[in-house]
């Protein structure tokens, strides 16, 4: 009798394990899924809300993937905001616009470009301590020799990596100047990317805002302000952001309100990547339905 039970007792452990072997295999046939986030606008800037799965194409590494869901982005997000005014305080009503619309939706980190990257609040929600942030972007002295926004979005690139957003989102907010980070464009384009956040910069033109100074070394500063503006051209296509030039210092207002209608009413796309496949970096979202303009990012983080 001891020896039948024992018998039942090992088959009943090997149905078990045959059966766990069945669902793990099962398991590892299932598609990944991967997810992007993405901004859908008419011809005149408004958010469009009514999109669903099959108005979207998705390609990853050039392949097209099945698009399982497309919805409302809900997720909080992680705003760094970037502020290189030349200490003039002209971007203070802006933000404190921008920051009214996503109160509730998002925390966010306030940081000023002088010749380092400044922390005025790390990342909140709280309403007090975003104020007081905002007071400190009252009129100050300038930094007319320029500064290192170059690093500044590296640095909250690699903050947003380590503590690992859900959704994260990078705002620079500049008059311009001489950049003196030494950083290569490349590397900051692809902690970007690794870090998988957009980047929406707002660049204000003309006007005389901050006056150039001569260089010591032209040369090391030709190749600074290239790497800057490569990173402010191509790193808000690459990671599905938006820049603006803004000619009038009173459209910056309008301008970031509009940024923040747009973050709220993102999608989150969800698409299968086949078992075996390795994830690609490169991607390519499109919308089916004419007349829209998509943000979408190219490079995502190969993980």
């Amino acid at each position: 009798m001891t020896r039948l039970r024992a018998s039942f007792l090992l088959a009943c452990i090997g149905a078990m394990v045959a059966a766990g072997g069945v669902d793990n295999r099962a398991a590892a046939l299932e598609p990944r899924i991967r997810s992007v986030y993405v901004t859908a606008l008419t011809a005149s800037g408004a958010p469009v809300t009514d999109l669903t799965a099959a108005d979207f194409a998705v390609k990853e590494g050039g392949k097209a993937r099945d698009v399982i869901r497309a919805g409302p982005a809900v997720a909080p997000m992680h705003i760094a905001i970037l502020i290189d005014d030349d200490g003039t305080g002209l971007f203070r009503y802006g933000i404190a616009k921008f920051l009214d619309r996503l109160l509730g939706r998002a925390e966010f980190a306030l940081s000023t470009v002088t010749g380092q990257t400044m922390k005025l609040v790390d990342y909140t929600a709280s309403a007090q301590a975003l104020r007081e942030a905002i007071d400190g972007l009252r009129p100050r002295p300038g930094t007319p020799d320029g500064g290192q926004l170059l690093e500044g979005i590296s640095e909250a690139a690699r903050e947003l990596d380590r503590r690992k957003a859900a959704r994260p989102v990078i705002v620079a907010l500049t008059v311009g100047g001489e950049e003196h980070s030494t950083l290569p464009a490349h590397h900051v384009l692809d902690q970007l990317r690794q870090s998988g956040a957009s980047l929406h910069v707002v660049a204000v033109k003309g006007g005389g805002l901050r006056t150039p100074v001569a260089a010591t070394k032209p040369s090391a500063l030709l190749e600074s302000n290239l790497n800057l503006s490569e990173v402010l051209g191509d790193g808000p296509k690459q990671s599905g952001g938006h820049r603006d030039e803004i000619v009038a210092a009173a459209g910056i207002a309008t301008d970031l309100e509009q940024l923040a209608e747009s973050l709220k009413r993102q999608y989150l796309i969800e698409y299968a990547l086949p078992d075996g496949v390795k994830p690609s970096d490169k991607i390519s979202v499109s919308v089916k339905r004419s007349g829209i303009t998509l943000w979408a990012p190219t490079r995502i983080p190969d993980k």
